[in-house]
């Protein structure tokens, strides 16, 4: 969903900001480094802040990095550090397969005995509803704090406070909250509460606790999006100090803005930070970031994160678990693993359940969505499916091997419902390009979901997202046709998708229901197709030339490329069905590419009307594009899944069939190569259920019977309730 950062999960999940962007604190201009000796005098006060722990006990890639671990870090820290507080900024209750299960208990149970001194809320408490959200504040032993969001009649959210102060030591430290302004889009937030802008919230926050309430220091809980920390700093007198974010970023250093200082480390387990401040200048003095990592987890190749000194690597290996939280972790894992811990089927591939799920086609967003469109038993089959990139949640990769319950739960733990609608093929196309995520942006690129039963193109540059050459069922899409589209309810209540006319209100919930399906298989092989297909440089017409067993297709030379990428090139048709290319070559006018001739005949003779282009890559011109970022000029591609751009010529299929040699046989149903799966390259034409062939994308034995799940993971308590909803 939202708003999303070496191993591929720290790429894709933390976006690590250059320690050079503008607004940098570099280690020289905090003044040296004081260290623990000037932290235990009365003039500091130390803030320790934490991530996202989204009711989680371990992170979900690395089950050896815990809270148990986590937590005495922290603590370590609170006492080695004079004037110290734990702050905390949100999304601490959900999702995870532990937070839908226990709706955040468990992890009111863990804090409770964390002892905080103070949590920002985050969307992802509201992700059981209102009322369980208010209960779960009640429940908690610390304050909870979010400025930005009212009642009904204007008051704090019941169990929460607008602002409080604290007393690390000597200091009156000011404390508030700050959720993004887009809350009622992206968890489960009543239409009738109230939510403020957050810079008219922090002002009025920050003046009532310095001049009512004699804070000394105002420090905001963040849970706002990466970079909106810099609006609020630049429009409010008197604050201090942020700390986090609703976007999981990881900053190379802290950065100043109109004297506020910004602090953002991460997302879980992976970091933990320490800001120290002189508080008779109120200057941040020292500063510090844990990096967590496990050295028994670490390839031959591979390094523990670099000590410097104001980073300090932390091997979980050599910290001993809090004990207390160590055996709640294993008393409510231990009831899970006891139900979904058993392997329910065998996927011969990777699974990949990142955020890469935002920025390319993934063989798992293949997969489910091929499930998803087996739904129900309808009279007609459902033609697309869609999931956003946000729910597929887990940040890790499974397989190949057995693939268990718990595995699918954590990748999709969400009490989100599948739903099918009809819609227009005009409110299809709207919906597709409506989810495109254009440059610039910090994230890059992105389709932003993942499809089944549809194949297109899209474009993502200067703010506007397109979409080109939209098939269904491998058939060009007709604007006044109608579709049956298969997705959740979330993706329906934020989109045009929730327009159409509800056809289908399944009652099963994404997780349990993909485990149902998936039983029913002994094995599952799913593979990206030609499913979303990006483009960043459409060439025209290329032009089309037969020599003997060889043809060649000339496009313009991009002025925007700065070399082709080999072994990349290959013809598509709408079908799905691909030709690798044999070579390409450049000029300063032109890129030339090559094809079998008798292969690329086949491929424009194998449907009426195939509809065949030519992709390929070439490496980017920064300078050309121009995208900046706090002043600098954006390294391209800078999107999660991508090495390079790609471009696009269209073939004329009269011309490419222009040889009277007969086809090679099964030449259009060669598998891609492996560096056309990797890194964002186009990919091959094999269906979720392993098969090869030019059928239309998402029609193959993974997508074929329809039939009722049995639904036997269905949480009755939440079945009545409107299902909760995740940002991006």
């Amino acid at each position: 969903m939202g708003e999303t950062p070496a191993d591929d999960r720290i790429e894709t999940r933390r976006r690590t900001l250059l320690a050079a962007a503008a607004g940098g604190l570099s280690v020289g201009a905090l003044g040296g480094a004081p260290g623990a000796a000037a932290a235990q005098d009365g003039d500091t006060l130390t803030i320790v802040h934490d991530t996202h722990f989204h009711g989680r006990f371990e992170d979900a890639s690395d089950a050896e990095k815990t809270l148990a671990r986590y937590y005495v870090e922290a603590a370590r820290l609170r006492e080695e550090y004079g004037n110290s507080a734990f702050i905390g900024n949100g999304d601490d209750l959900a999702p995870s397969l532990l937070g839908l299960e226990y709706e955040g208990a468990h992890m009111i149970e863990a804090l409770n005995y964390m002892e905080p001194d103070a949590v920002g809320a985050g969307n992802h408490e509201f992700d059981f509803g209102i009322d369980v959200a208010e209960q779960r504040f009640s429940d908690s032993e610390f304050p909870w704090t979010v400025a930005n969001l009212r009642t009904p009649d204007g008051d704090a959210i019941p169990g929460t406070d607008r602002w409080l102060t604290i007393n690390p030591g000597s200091v009156t430290l000011g404390v508030f909250g700050l959720v993004v302004n887009g809350f009622y889009s992206i968890t489960d937030y009543p239409e009738e509460y109230e939510v403020i802008d957050n810079v008219e919230a922090a002002q009025e926050a920050t003046t009532a606790l310095k001049e009512n309430m004699g804070a000394d220091f105002v420090v905001c809980a963040a849970h706002i999006s990466s970079g909106q920390q810099e609006r609020v700093a630049e429009a409010v007198d008197g604050l201090d100090a942020i700390v986090g974010s609703h976007s999981g970023i990881t900053f190379a250093g802290p950065k100043v803005v109109n004297d506020t200082v910004i602090a953002e480390f991460g997302d879980e387990f992976d970091h933990l930070g320490r800001l120290t401040f002189d508080m008779e200048s109120g200057d941040l003095s020292d500063w510090e970031r844990l990096d967590f990592y496990n050295s028994e987890a670490l390839g031959d190749d591979e390094s523990p994160p670099e000590e410097t000194e104001n980073y300090t690597p932390v091997d979980v290996q050599s910290v001993e678990p809090d004990q207390e939280l160590a055996s709640l972790s294993e008393e409510y894992l231990g009831q899970l693993e006891d139900r979904l811990g058993e392997p329910i089927v065998e996927s011969e591939v990777e699974l990949n359940a990142t955020f890469d799920n935002y920025a390319i086609e993934t063989g798992w967003g293949n997969l489910m969505t091929d499930l998803a469109r087996e739904v129900g038993d309808l009279d007609r089959e459902i033609d697309v499916a869609t999931q956003n990139g946000g729910g597929i949640r887990s940040g890790s990769t499974y397989g190949p091997g057995p693939i268990t319950g718990l595995d699918v739960m954590d990748i999709l733990p969400f009490p989100n419902e599948i739903e099918v609608y009809e819609l227009s093929g005009a409110q299809l196309y709207e919906y597709l390009e409506g989810e495109v995520r254009p440059l610039p942006s910090q994230y890059g690129a992105q389709p932003a979901i993942q499809v089944s039963g549809v194949s297109y193109e899209w474009t993502g540059h200067d703010d506007e997202g397109e979409i080109d050459n939209l098939f269904v069922g491998g058939e060009p899409y007709d604007e006044d046709e109608t579709y049956l589209v298969a997705t959740n309810d979330y993706v329906a209540g934020n989109s045009v998708i929730g327009d159409g006319e509800l056809v289908l209100q399944s009652g099963q919930f994404q997780g349990p229901y993909t485990i149902d399906k998936l039983e029913e298989r002994d094995t599952v092989a799913p593979e990206r197709e030609h499913r979303m297909i990006r483009v960043d440089e459409d060439l025209g017409d290329a032009e089309v030339s037969v020599d003997g067993d060889t043809t060649t297709v000339t496009l313009p030379n991009p002025e925007a490329s700065e070399g082709v990428v080999e072994d990349t090139y290959r013809a598509v048709s709408r079908t799905g069905a691909v030709v690798q290319a044999e070579g390409v070559s450049e000029t300063d006018d032109a890129v030339e590419v090559t094809f079998a001739a008798d292969a690329l005949a086949d491929l424009a003779t194998s449907a009426e009307e195939p509809v065949v282009r030519v992709f390929g890559e070439f490496e980017p011109n920064d300078e050309h594009y121009g995208y900046e970022s706090d002043g600098e000029t954006v390294d391209l591609p800078n999107s999660s899944g991508y090495d390079a751009f790609k471009l696009k010529g269209r073939i004329d299929a009269d011309a490419a069939a222009q040889t009277g040699d007969e086809a090679t046989e099964g030449t259009t149903d060669e598998p891609a190569t492996e560096a056309d799966t990797a890194d964002g390259g186009s990919d091959q034409e094999t269906d979720a259920g392993g098969e090869t062939g030019d059928s239309a994308p998402g029609f193959g034995v993974g997508a074929g019977a329809a039939g009722v799940a049995g639904g036997a993971y269905l949480y009755d308590r939440l079945a009545d309730d409107d299902a909760a909803d995740e940002s991006e």
